[in-house]
């Protein structure tokens, strides 16, 4: 049998398209690299050809073997711990409801806590529809075609910015909008690799632009995230040796440009604010963070979820919407230490733990090198977001827009947490059908 023949007759069991072509050129390496060796043992041409194909077994057997490898696998262990989590936030938020909300004597919901547990059981149900849609794309899209996507999402952005309506002189929603760049970013790291120090450059400098964005539009939780997330991607790159093998030399060329363009760019806006670098607003954030007990008039809804939660202990709650709002957002954590107690609010920490664990190892075990740093990219966010959100309950970090995925209340938040997990469960069910 010829080789055409074999490789037609292997390549019809294979029932996935996509892997079809990967599969072949695999077994195609193999009969060359084995046609070399006869060609070396002094076989001709023709010989050494029909010798290489014979070495590679019966095509149907070899076929069969390619097709149970090259085939879509579920994560299933994450797509559990997602549903967990689902199913831990709408438990946490319907206790919140259950003991803090305004409730009659018969203990009945009331229509607002009602409308508000249905409100949050739909985002859910978009969510998970979101979520499995993506995880049935392919997700190597986001490195076939990164530059394009990338200067996309920053002329939608910066669209966005001159359009949107503003709350405290930043458009709304914007927070939301700047959570798409991390994933597509680990795409424009993968496009860039190979191309040594400009590699390097290029990369550097598509971080520092949706940086500057986002600095510009007042949203220093999206800057810290993003630049973190952004920054951990890059030093990755570097180490897998995406941009030459002298690691050191990059990472201090890195380093150097990072503190270069941030001295710039402060510069800059301070000469254009009149010496201002942050808005007054953040300033005072900043304040009452550092002085707590000075400023205790701004932190009332802090002060006041730490009493909802010691008197629903007590089963004397009683709240008002606009607290009970920023319970089941903003201070969810904080809430549940006090209503439930220290050992308990470490449990379901724990658990937490335990989930991004999960996330971390499974995306550890990843050979395909795309599918490593997209998946690392989304572990990242999602966990970056739990540490900054626990640390704002627990005044480690000065208040600002954050949430917990999956648990804290929010719709476009939760679903920014599924289209997130819906990415990395691409990244796993794919992991044998791109070619790495």
């Amino acid at each position: 049998m010829d080789r055409r023949s074999y490789l037609h007759i292997l390549e019809e069991q294979i029932r996935m398209k996509r892997a079809r072509a990967m599969a072949v050129r695999e077994v195609e390496d193999h009969i060359e690299d084995q046609k070399a060796a006869f060609l070396a043992e002094g076989m001709t041409e023709e010989e050494a050809e029909e010798a290489a194909v014979l070495e590679m077994g019966d095509p149907v057997e070899a076929g069969v073997a390619l097709d149970r490898i090259h085939r879509p696998q579920m994560a299933w262990s994450v797509l559990a711990g997602v549903l967990l989590m689902s199913i831990l936030g709408l438990a946490l938020q319907m206790l919140v409801v259950m003991t803090a909300a305004p409730q009659t004597d018969t203990r009945v919901f009331s229509v607002m806590a009602y409308f508000g547990a249905a409100k949050h059981i739909a985002a859910i149900g978009a969510g998970i529809v979101l979520m499995l849609l993506i995880c049935w794309m392919d997700y190597s899209f986001l490195a076939k075609h990164a530059a394009s996507l990338w200067g996309l999402l920053h002329v939608l952005f910066i669209l966005y910015m001159l359009t949107g309506s503003t709350v405290n002189g930043r458009p709304r929603y914007a927070a939301q909008l700047s959570c798409m760049f991390v994933p597509f970013y680990a795409g424009v790291l993968y496009h860039f690799r190979g191309q040594g120090k400009k590699g390097l450059l290029k990369s550097g400098a598509c971080l520092i632009v949706p940086l500057c964005l986002l600095f510009y539009s007042k949203l220093l939780s999206s800057v810290a995230v993003t630049g973190i997330c952004g920054l951990i991607l890059l030093h990755v790159s570097i180490k897998e040796g995406w941009f030459g093998a002298e690691k050191r030399s990059l990472y201090l060329r890195l380093w150097a440009g990072i503190f270069a363009t941030a001295f710039l760019i402060l510069g800059v806006h301070m000469a254009a604010a009149g010496g201002e670098i942050l808005a007054d607003y953040q300033l005072e954030r900043i304040e009452r963070w550092i002085h707590p007990g000075k400023y205790e008039e701004y932190d009332m809804l802090r002060l006041m979820t730490v009493e909802a939660g010691e008197e629903a202990r007590e089963g004397t709650a009683l709240l008002e919407e606009n607290v009970l709002s920023a319970v089941r957002n903003s201070y969810l954590w904080l809430y549940l230490f006090k209503y439930l107690g220290t050992a308990r609010g470490m449990l379901l920490t724990a658990f937490v733990i335990c989930f991004f664990a999960l996330l971390f190892y499974t995306v550890h075990r990843q050979k395909n090198r795309l599918g490593y740093m997209v998946g690392l990219g989304c572990a990242l966010f999602l966990s970056m977001q739990t540490v900054i959100y626990i640390g704002i309950n627990f005044r480690l970090l000065p208040f600002t827009t954050a949430y917990m995925p999956f648990l804290s209340n929010g719709g476009a938040y939760l679903l920014i947490s599924y289209f997130y997990m819906g990415i990395l469960l691409s990244v796993c069910r794919n992991s044998k059908l791109v070619k790495n």
